[in-house]
Protein backbone atom coordinates (compact mmCIF):
# COMPACT_ATOMS: atom_id res chain seq x y z
CA UNK A 1 0.00 0.00 0.00
CA UNK A 2 0.98 3.88 -0.81
CA UNK A 3 0.75 5.91 2.12
CA UNK A 4 -1.15 9.14 0.83
CA UNK A 5 -0.24 12.25 1.86
CA UNK A 6 -2.57 14.93 3.75
CA UNK A 7 -3.74 18.23 1.69
CA UNK A 8 -1.96 20.84 2.04
CA UNK A 9 -3.91 24.33 2.63
CA UNK A 10 -2.68 26.70 -0.53
CA UNK A 11 -5.29 29.59 0.40
CA UNK A 12 -7.68 30.31 3.44
CA UNK A 13 -10.58 33.24 3.57
CA UNK A 14 -12.33 31.92 0.31
CA UNK A 15 -15.90 32.86 0.50
CA UNK A 16 -17.14 30.61 -2.55
CA UNK A 17 -14.13 29.28 -4.27
CA UNK A 18 -15.01 28.04 -7.43
CA UNK A 19 -14.05 26.20 -10.86
CA UNK A 20 -10.51 25.73 -10.59
CA UNK A 21 -8.27 25.39 -13.89
CA UNK A 22 -4.44 24.41 -14.23
CA UNK A 23 -2.56 26.25 -17.08
CA UNK A 24 1.06 27.07 -17.12
CA UNK A 25 2.01 26.11 -13.49
CA UNK A 26 -0.60 28.28 -12.34
CA UNK A 27 -3.88 27.19 -10.68
CA UNK A 28 -6.81 29.83 -11.91
CA UNK A 29 -10.08 30.24 -10.06
CA UNK A 30 -12.52 32.86 -9.33
CA UNK A 31 -13.88 33.53 -5.65
CA UNK A 32 -17.55 34.03 -6.55
CA UNK A 33 -18.63 35.50 -2.79
CA UNK A 34 -15.69 38.12 -2.57
CA UNK A 35 -15.88 38.64 -6.60
CA UNK A 36 -12.31 38.01 -6.84
CA UNK A 37 -10.23 36.06 -9.66
CA UNK A 38 -7.41 34.40 -8.46
CA UNK A 39 -4.02 32.82 -9.74
CA UNK A 40 -2.01 30.71 -7.58
CA UNK A 41 1.74 29.49 -8.81
CA UNK A 42 1.16 25.76 -8.66
CA UNK A 43 4.48 24.65 -7.19
CA UNK A 44 4.71 27.36 -4.24
CA UNK A 45 0.67 28.08 -3.87
CA UNK A 46 1.53 31.83 -3.67
CA UNK A 47 -0.92 34.21 -5.07
CA UNK A 48 0.84 35.63 -8.79
CA UNK A 49 -2.44 38.15 -8.84
CA UNK A 50 -5.68 38.63 -7.44
CA UNK A 51 -8.61 40.84 -9.52
CA UNK A 52 -11.23 41.98 -7.48
CA UNK A 53 -14.17 43.33 -9.26
CA UNK A 54 -16.58 44.88 -7.03
CA UNK A 55 -19.44 42.81 -7.14
CA UNK A 56 -20.48 38.92 -7.37
CA UNK A 57 -19.22 36.68 -10.01
CA UNK A 58 -21.86 33.86 -11.39
CA UNK A 59 -19.21 31.96 -13.57
CA UNK A 60 -15.77 29.93 -12.81
CA UNK A 61 -12.76 31.80 -14.84
CA UNK A 62 -11.61 31.23 -17.89
CA UNK A 63 -7.69 31.43 -18.86
CA UNK A 64 -5.79 30.78 -21.91
CA UNK A 65 -2.43 31.35 -19.43
CA UNK A 66 -2.25 35.24 -19.87
CA UNK A 67 -6.16 36.89 -20.29
CA UNK A 68 -8.88 35.35 -18.02
CA UNK A 69 -12.14 36.05 -18.27
CA UNK A 70 -15.28 35.61 -15.75
CA UNK A 71 -18.80 36.81 -15.95
CA UNK A 72 -20.23 38.83 -13.01
CA UNK A 73 -23.69 38.42 -11.52
CA UNK A 74 -25.00 41.67 -13.26
CA UNK A 75 -24.28 39.69 -16.72
CA UNK A 76 -21.12 41.37 -17.37
CA UNK A 77 -18.00 39.79 -19.16
CA UNK A 78 -14.78 41.15 -17.45
CA UNK A 79 -11.61 40.63 -19.11
CA UNK A 80 -8.52 40.22 -16.68
CA UNK A 81 -4.44 40.46 -18.07
CA UNK A 82 -2.29 40.23 -14.81
CA UNK A 83 -4.67 41.18 -11.97
CA UNK A 84 -5.43 44.66 -14.01
CA UNK A 85 -9.30 44.72 -15.46
CA UNK A 86 -8.68 44.78 -19.34
CA UNK A 87 -12.38 45.39 -19.99
CA UNK A 88 -16.16 44.70 -18.76
CA UNK A 89 -19.32 44.58 -21.03
CA UNK A 90 -22.98 43.34 -20.75
CA UNK A 91 -24.18 40.01 -22.13
CA UNK A 92 -27.32 39.99 -23.48
CA UNK A 93 -28.45 37.14 -21.21
CA UNK A 94 -27.27 35.89 -18.10
CA UNK A 95 -25.00 33.15 -18.10
CA UNK A 96 -23.82 30.11 -15.93
CA UNK A 97 -20.64 28.96 -18.07
CA UNK A 98 -17.01 30.59 -17.70
CA UNK A 99 -15.70 31.93 -20.56
CA UNK A 100 -13.10 30.21 -23.09
CA UNK A 101 -10.19 32.33 -23.31
CA UNK A 102 -8.33 31.26 -26.47
CA UNK A 103 -6.51 32.64 -29.39
CA UNK A 104 -6.74 36.24 -28.12
CA UNK A 105 -10.61 36.19 -28.20
CA UNK A 106 -12.87 36.20 -25.02
CA UNK A 107 -16.08 33.33 -25.98
CA UNK A 108 -19.43 33.66 -23.65
CA UNK A 109 -22.38 30.95 -23.79
CA UNK A 110 -25.45 32.76 -22.40
CA UNK A 111 -28.16 31.25 -21.22
CA UNK A 112 -30.36 32.62 -24.50
CA UNK A 113 -28.85 29.98 -26.33
CA UNK A 114 -26.06 32.19 -27.76
CA UNK A 115 -22.34 32.08 -27.91
CA UNK A 116 -20.45 35.41 -28.73
CA UNK A 117 -16.70 35.98 -29.50
CA UNK A 118 -15.23 39.13 -28.39
CA UNK A 119 -11.58 40.39 -29.10
CA UNK A 120 -9.37 39.65 -26.05
CA UNK A 121 -7.60 42.84 -26.12
CA UNK A 122 -10.27 45.31 -27.33
CA UNK A 123 -14.03 44.06 -25.91
CA UNK A 124 -15.03 44.43 -29.83
CA UNK A 125 -17.76 41.77 -30.63
CA UNK A 126 -16.39 39.27 -33.39
CA UNK A 127 -19.37 37.61 -33.72
CA UNK A 128 -22.79 35.85 -32.20
CA UNK A 129 -24.04 32.67 -33.16
CA UNK A 130 -27.40 32.08 -31.66
CA UNK A 131 -30.01 29.86 -32.05
CA UNK A 132 -34.05 29.51 -31.58
CA UNK A 133 -34.43 27.98 -27.57
CA UNK A 134 -36.62 26.12 -25.40
CA UNK A 135 -39.08 27.82 -22.91
CA UNK A 136 -36.82 25.99 -20.22
CA UNK A 137 -33.37 27.30 -19.24
CA UNK A 138 -31.62 25.45 -16.20
CA UNK A 139 -29.28 27.71 -14.19
CA UNK A 140 -26.60 25.46 -14.14
CA UNK A 141 -23.05 25.46 -16.40
CA UNK A 142 -23.36 24.23 -20.43
CA UNK A 143 -20.56 22.92 -22.82
CA UNK A 144 -18.19 25.46 -24.05
CA UNK A 145 -14.71 24.04 -24.63
CA UNK A 146 -12.16 24.16 -27.47
CA UNK A 147 -11.06 20.69 -30.19
CA UNK A 148 -8.46 21.60 -31.90
CA UNK A 149 -9.52 24.29 -33.99
CA UNK A 150 -12.88 24.30 -33.47
CA UNK A 151 -15.13 26.01 -30.62
CA UNK A 152 -17.64 23.15 -28.99
CA UNK A 153 -21.01 24.62 -27.90
CA UNK A 154 -24.34 23.14 -26.41
CA UNK A 155 -26.75 25.13 -27.93
CA UNK A 156 -30.43 24.36 -28.24
CA UNK A 157 -30.07 20.54 -27.22
CA UNK A 158 -27.16 19.89 -29.33
CA UNK A 159 -23.45 20.07 -29.87
CA UNK A 160 -22.50 22.27 -32.12
CA UNK A 161 -18.81 22.99 -33.88
CA UNK A 162 -18.17 26.56 -34.65
CA UNK A 163 -15.84 27.76 -36.43
CA UNK A 164 -14.12 30.54 -34.12
CA UNK A 165 -12.86 33.00 -36.47
CA UNK A 166 -16.19 33.98 -37.76
CA UNK A 167 -18.66 32.10 -35.99
CA UNK A 168 -19.85 29.60 -38.53
CA UNK A 169 -21.39 26.27 -38.14
CA UNK A 170 -19.43 23.38 -39.14
CA UNK A 171 -21.30 20.55 -38.08
CA UNK A 172 -24.39 19.59 -35.33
Amino acid sequence: RRKVNPPEVLMEGIVFGESPRWHDGRLWFSDWGAGQVIALDASTGRDQWRASLGTALATGAGSDGRLAAVITSNNEVVAIDAGKEVWRTKLPAQSFTAPLVAGGRVFALAADRSVTAFDGTTVRRLWVQQRPGEPLVLKQSGTLLAVGDTLVAGLSGRLVGINPNNGSIRWE
